[in-house]
């Protein structure tokens, strides 16, 4: 009986230790998404496009070329304002060069590089307007019912800037159902980040198609490019 009560005192806090313990918790990057658009929990990799698991301090290129070929027909594209008009780009075309920039679009999760470089276009505007150059963001959408969350994206992108009140001083089109994109040939989930400069008569000077979602120009390539043109335009050189 005495060896009965001592096994019993050394098995009864054993099976307590073992119904309250617990195994260590451990941190796990969720898998990547199933299909396009599809994030779990905002680190899928986009139909193998890219990831935004990790994303850190985000970065752009400041070496960069044209790296397709675009005709001048694409000064034809038409979007849509906020206001739901039709917004055609030959109506910026004139006096002005367009740096014509455009984003993936209505991701699931909002895409972390497409509003920081909505947001870098916002607080650099000024650098812009000096190069008498007019910019326009474009946010791709499936369907016309998608628009509301453009608010979302801009809330978003306000969130980057020093002063998140500021207002955006450039426009803000929709590409409903993605005709633009599709005229382009660059959809992507739904499109692959964009950034086209055409000269105030048109011609479309640079053309740049990101190969992954932070593949874009920096602001000062856009920038140096606009100088380039600029000094092509003085001396006449092609």
């Amino acid at each position: 009986m005495a060896n009965n009560r001592i096994g019993l005192a050394v098995l009864l806090p054993l099976l307590l230790l073992a119904g309250c313990g617990q195994a260590p918790t451990t941190m796990t990057k969720p898998s990547p998404a199933t299909s396009p658009g599809e994030d779990a929990g905002g680190y899928g990799d986009y139909g193998g496009y890219g990831s935004y698991y990790g994303a850190g301090k985000i970065t752009f290129v400041d070496d960069v070329a044209t790296n397709v070929a675009v005709g001048d027909e694409i000064s034809g594209l038409t979007f849509t304002d906020i206001n739901g008009n039709e917004t055609a780009l030959a109506d910026y075309i004139g006096e002005k060069s367009v740096v014509l920039v455009i984003t993936r679009g209505n991701t699931n999760p909002i895409c972390p590089y497409c509003t920081t470089q909505t947001s870098r276009l916002i607080s650099n505007y000024q650098e812009f307007a000096d190069r008498n150059a007019e910019v326009m963001v474009v946010y791709p959408i499936e369907h016309g019912g998608d628009k509301d969350r453009l608010d979302v994206f801009l809330d978003a992108s306000r969130k980057l800037l020093d002063d998140p009140g500021q207002a955006v001083p450039f426009p803000i089109l929709l590409d409903v159902e993605l005709k633009a994109v599709d005229q382009l040939g660059i959809r992507k989930d739904l499109s692959k980040p964009a950034t086209y400069i055409l000269n105030p008569e048109g011609k479309v000077r640079f053309a740049y198609v990101g190969a992954a979602i932070d593949d874009r120009p920096s602001i000062d390539a856009i920038l140096k490019q606009l100088d380039t043109d600029a000094e092509t335009a003085t001396t006449g050189d092609p």
